[in-house]
């Protein structure tokens, strides 16, 4: 019995998979929006905005599809803006004021949750989520 516990304790716990994508849409952001898709769950969600700039549309994404994660849960995130993927990891500053907001809104929503956040950029032909929008 004891050989059975101390093996399920040792084994790793598979990342939820999400993608996120963003569009906006100039000069007047009339046609904005952003979507999420998680394929394990088969849950997704679709919103529309007005005004948001294309990397603001992204973000707005991001943060869509983290409220959308289970507190404490592993994640594996997938979008196709490597702007948001770059600034997150740090390879590259955020210059924006308006990005930096929304980027540290993410990172206190994921420590909020709990949560570990590994993100991927893929290619926009990849970005299941991009397909909703």
């Amino acid at each position: 019995m004891k050989s059975k516990q101390k093996q399920s304790q040792t084994q790793e716990v598979k990342p939820l998979t999400m993608y996120f994508d963003g569009a906006g849409c100039r000069p007047n952001g009339e046609g904005s929006g952003f979507a999420w898709f998680c394929p394990d769950s088969g849950g997704k969600d679709v919103v529309r905005m007005r005004g948001l700039t294309n990397n603001q549309a992204e973000y707005k994404a991001f943060h869509a599809a983290l409220q959308n994660v289970p507190d404490g849960c592993v994640v594996q995130m997938f979008s196709d803006s490597q702007l948001i993927c770059s600034q997150f990891s740090g390879d590259w500053r955020t210059n924006d004021s308006d990005l930096q907001l929304l980027l540290s809104q993410a990172y206190e929503l994921i420590r909020a949750k709990k949560l570990t956040v590994q993100l991927q950029w893929v290619p926009r032909s990849r970005n299941l989520a991009g397909k909703l929008i």
